[in-house]
């Protein structure tokens, strides 16, 4: 009996064993490169090994029924069904959700699941997917609640706003690149980032302090990864053109306009033939342009290094004539791990660009000389020093507008910017958890602008001496970091992270700058001899201690609390320090019990959050008097005096934004179908204003900073995004986000409002207490007086012209009946994107737009002012005459009338909706691939994109995206500039061809 009970065991024993088997296989990544350190576990066992570095693994004694699961960081999971399959070997895709699960905050990273702020991503798959040459390009459309504005010609530093305004000076965000504050983003190569992280709310952004109240874009670029080295190289050329122009009068038409109102140019007279010329200004202004990028990048490393390094070159023809942008650039981002708990390393780019500007004059645009420009005048004249032809006092009646292809060709205006960014850091693990780190970051950046403007004699414009100009501007900063942050879990579900960091910042600004006129000769590009000099020097510190402490309950219940504290050498002795706390809390609904198990609901968060950040934009030594010289005694003229600058103010400080924000995440059917929303009430308390100062004190200055006004900006937020895998073969999604913001002037301390952005002598912007910021400002009218109307109330009106509301009904037009006529913010902001992949082929549609703002477009004062003698629309051929009546065009009336005063006749709806990106693009196989060259290629994508192929827009101007960027007279900031087309540089349509080859 025993014997035959051990003969069956060892029939079984045998039996078993005969069915389990050894497999082994190779784990690559999409590419085909080897990936070290997978997990290949066993489902149901803890029998599990890990690939070596040549991404081999082995599995002995595994039977045929059992299931592989190979999981890597940063890529999808694979469930493999063993078989009779002894070589197994695996390919893994990059997961766009596990990158998106990793979300940069400031001093560290956090899971996207335990966000308990407000923080929008952009990631590098968003960033390459389209051929872009900006920061502000990957951010515009693909975030909500962020608003980037066009700034004008190429390598332009846009305007970006993040939930609106909410100040009356510096608006724009805070760049921190690899941990690094940044002075600008207009060097860095889009190419070079692997994600965008935008901290909006003041949870999340509060632990930068009193420089976070306009938000922080974290920026964190490419690094290598353990495996084989990696090539690749993306390179592409476009061809750009304007996409619209306008109607302007041609020769005959100018002909038939000037005889019916100012009387013929003498010129018609005199010399009758030179009229004949048709001159198409915008022909000569406007070009087809041609933009080439190519970047390269390589990338790898092994269990103790890794590395990435990559070089780029931009050359962007811009579609005005001698504008354009260039930018080489090169990084290196590398890290050594000694041991296993030292790590070190550094990021470094260095880049290099050149800047041809677009020249102006006489406090007019270059496409404001274009639009005033007379049709008949030549575009060149050799007999004319200088070689351009111009208009003449006496034969063209005085028309004064400048040849604008002289103007922007003749001379020379160049900005170059070397800028070099990076940091050094090390890392210890003293224990299990607790790491210390150190961190040095630097900025240095020179920029110089060498303008050269040879004499030239067109006719009745004329420079009898070269003008010379060059200025260099030095920036540099340090950045002082040390940190501990202690991880650590206890009882499994109770996690808590502390975090303090000590920290210094400081810059220092040095401005030389030289200009003078040679009458000698045109061929001396540089300043000699006696010239007219100005330097600057403007010295900042900022000292910082910050805490943070983050904690959760099994992943479902979240708390996080920061406070900063900084001291800051901008403001007045009296307020040098402020902190700067922020709470926020979180609840996973999803994964508690009820949830846990659904199918449905994949993932449910409430979150709820507040904070204070600061603004310290100020003017530096803005709370100082300084001292002022040219000042004379009074009867003694040839006594030379000094006076105060400006009044003191020790305590001047920084604007203060107190921020709520309430938000939920919801993903359904496994997060194929994601929704975020937020809303948000953010207090500026503190906004820095200028109060005029008394003219008897004598001081240069005639404004003094204070403290003295509030504004409240409150708006929603919606991300929403569905991803649907129809076949193997065929993929889509889509993603929508919507923004809305409403900011008001609660209080303006002991001013009555704020004026800005002078135009022709009065100023078409202001602030007042409950309305919105920078507000257009003047007169609302009624159409136009027709024959036999009552026109008492404007005693200088007649038939044709403009007829103005009296709003306070006292039976006179006069500045008491000025009002609100429009603003230039969007009450909402959105981005629609759809992409698809079918096989090897794959497209993409991007649309962004704005909705609900206002344009005060000044152009329509040189189209339709008829002020003087000079080219305009061809709407004047339909204004206001006794026989002509039906028309919204004024009366000629020979002068500066009313008609031009400033009004809701200038001013348009500047909503609109753009065809911002059409790619679409095909990817060899990888059987073609591995036929090519022995196998070397990994990837290679052809694609053809269509950039700004349609605008829906009802605007009239060139483009309606309107930067404010030109800081015209008395306008307090370059946000103050939004909203007015003063001839505004608009935004190119281009076709590209391009190849994105891997090795």
């Amino acid at each position: 009996m025993k014997i035959t009970f051990i003969t069956l065991v060892l029939i079984c024993t045998q039996s078993v064993f005969s069915q389990t088997k050894s497999i082994s296989g190779v784990v690559t990544d999409e590419s085909n490169s080897p990936l070290p350190g997978v997990s290949v576990l066993v489902i149901g066992t803890s029998i599990g090994v890990t690939s070596d570095f040549d991404g081999n693994f082995t599995i002995p004694n595994i039977s045929a029924s059992s299931e592989i699961e190979v999981s890597y960081v940063g890529m999808e999971t694979q469930i493999i069904k063993v078989g009779s399959q002894t070589q197994i070997n695996i390919s893994l895709k990059e997961s766009a959700e596990s990158l998106s699960e990793v979300v940069v905050i400031g001093y560290g990273t956090t899971s996207r699941k335990l966000v308990t702020g407000a923080i929008s991503s952009v990631s590098a798959e968003t960033i390459v997917s389209r051929p872009i040459t900006s920061v502000d390009q990957a951010l515009q459309g693909n975030a909500s609640g962020v608003t980037v504005s066009n700034a004008g010609s190429p390598g332009s530093t846009p305007q970006v706003q993040i939930r609106g305004l909410g100040t009356f000076g510096n608006s724009q965000p805070l760049y921190v690149i690899d941990g690094v504050v940044s002075g600008g983003i207009s060097e860095i190569n889009p190419n070079d980032i692997e994600s965008i992280d935008i901290l909006k709310d003041a949870s999340t952004a509060a632990i930068y302090g009193s420089r976070a109240s306009n938000g922080v874009v974290m920026i964190t670029t490419k690094k290598g990864r353990v495996g084989k080295t990696k090539i690749s190289v993306d390179t592409y050329i476009s061809t750009q053109s304007v996409s619209k122009k306008l109607d302007l009068l041609n020769s005959a038409q100018f002909e038939t306009f000037a005889s019916e109102t100012y009387g013929l140019p003498n010129r018609y007279t005199v010399d009758p033939e030179s009229t004949k010329i048709d001159t198409d200004w915008q022909d000569e202004i406007f070009r087809s342009a041609i933009m080439s990028n190519t970047n390269v990048n390589v990338s790898g490393g092994s269990e103790t290094a890794i590395f990435n390094l990559s070089a780029g070159y931009l050359d962007q023809e811009g579609i005005v004539i001698n504008t354009g942008f260039k930018r080489a650039s090169i990084r290196a981002n590398s890290e050594f791990k000694v041991g296993n708990r030292f790590k070190i390393g550094e990021t470094l780019a260095i880049s290099d660009s050149e800047k041809l500007n677009e020249e102006e004059n006489g406090d007019r645009t270059l496409l404001e000389h274009m639009i005033k420009s007379l049709p008949y005048t030549p575009v060149y004249n050799a007999e004319n020093p200088g070689g351009f032809g111009g208009t003449d006092s006496t034969l063209d009646n005085g028309s004064d507008a400048e040849n604008p292809v002289r103007l922007q060709t003749i001379s020379n205006n160049v900005t170059e910017t070397m800028k070099v960014l990076g940091s050094l850091y090390a890392s210890y693990e003293i224990i299990d958890g607790l790491d210390l780190k150190f961190q040095y970051g630097f900025d240095r950046s020179t920029t110089q602008n060498n303008i050269h403007r040879p004499s030239f004699d067109e006719g009745i414009n004329e420079r009898t001496a070269a003008y010379v100009g060059q200025s260099t501007s030095v920036f540099n900063s340090d950045t002082y970091t040390g940190s501990i942050n202690y991880k650590k879990t206890f009882a499994e579900n109770h996690n808590f992270e502390a975090l303090f960091v000590a920290e210094e910042f400081s810059t220092l600004i040095r401005i030389n700058s030289v200009q003078n006129e040679n009458p000698l000769t045109d061929a001396v590009p540089v300043v000699q001899g006696e010239a007219q000099a100005n330097n600057q020097l403007y010295e900042y510190d900022l000292v910082s201690y910050i805490g943070r402490l983050k904690y959760n309950y099994a992943g479902k219940y979240l708390i996080s609390a920061s406070l900063r504290t900084d001291g800051s050498s901008r403001f007045g002795e009296n307020n040098r320090w402020g902190s700067f706390p922020a709470m926020s809390f979180g609840w996973i609904i999803s994964e508690e019990g009820f949830l846990s198990d659904s199918d449905i609901i994949s993932n449910l968060k409430l979150r709820g959050s507040w904070g204070v950040t600061g603004n310290d934009g100020s003017t530096d030594y803005a709370y100082s008097s300084g001292l002022i010289s040219g000042y004379n005694y009074t009867g003694f003229s040839s006594s030379t005096g000094v006076s105060n600058f400006g009044a003191s103010n020790p305590d001047l400080k920084w604007e203060e934004s107190t921020q709520t924000n309430f938000g939920f995440d919801l993903g359904l059917l496994n997060n194929a179908l994601t929704l975020s929303m937020e809303y948000y009430n953010v207090d500026n308390n503190d906004v820095i204003v200028p109060i005029p100062n008394v003219a008897s004190y004598g001081l240069g200055e005639s404004f003094t900073q204070r403290n003295g006004a509030s504004v409240n900006t409150t708006g929603f937020e919606m991300s929403l995004g569905y991803s649907h895998q129809s076949s193997s073969d065929f993929s889509w999604s889509v993603n929508v986000n919507l923004g809305t913001a409403k900011n008001e002037a609660t209080d303006l301390g002991e001013l009555e409002f704020i004026e800005s952005n002078t135009f022709e002598g009065e100023n078409l912007s202001r602030i007042e207490e409950g309305e919105s910021l920078f507000y257009f400002y003047g007169y609302e009218t009624d159409g136009l007086f027709q024959q036999g109307d009552d026109t008492s109330t404007q005693p200088n009106a007649s038939a044709g012209d403009v007829r103005f509301v009296d709003q306070n009904n006292d039976g006179v037009i006069d500045s008491e009946d000025n009002v609100k006529i429009g603003n230039p913010f969007p009450t909402l902001t959105y981005g629609v994107s759809l992409n698809a992949n079918y096989k090897q082929f794959d497209a993409s549609l991007f649309f962004n737009g704005v909705s609900g703002n206002d344009i005060y477009n000044t152009n329509i004062y040189d189209l339709e002012g008829m002020t003087r003698l000079f080219n305009s629309g061809t709407a004047v051929l339909d204004r206001w005459t006794p026989t002509n009546t039906n028309t919204t065009v004024p009366r000629y009336t020979g002068d500066h009338s009313d008609n031009v005063n400033r009004s809701d006749r200038f001013v348009e709806d500047g909503s609109y909706a753009k065809l911002r990106n059409f790619t679409i693009g095909y990817s060899l196989s990888e059987a073609v691939l591995g036929k090519m060259a022995k196998g070397a290629f990994s990837k290679i994508r052809l694609y053809a994109t269509g950039q700004n192929l349609l605008t829906l827009t009802s605007y009239s101007g060139l483009d309606p995206e309107i930067g404010g960027s030109t800081v015209s007279p008395g306008q307090q900031s370059a946000a103050a500039g939004i909203g007015i087309d003063r001839g505004v540089y608009p935004e190119p349509i281009s076709f590209t061809l391009g190849v994105q080859i891997a090795f």
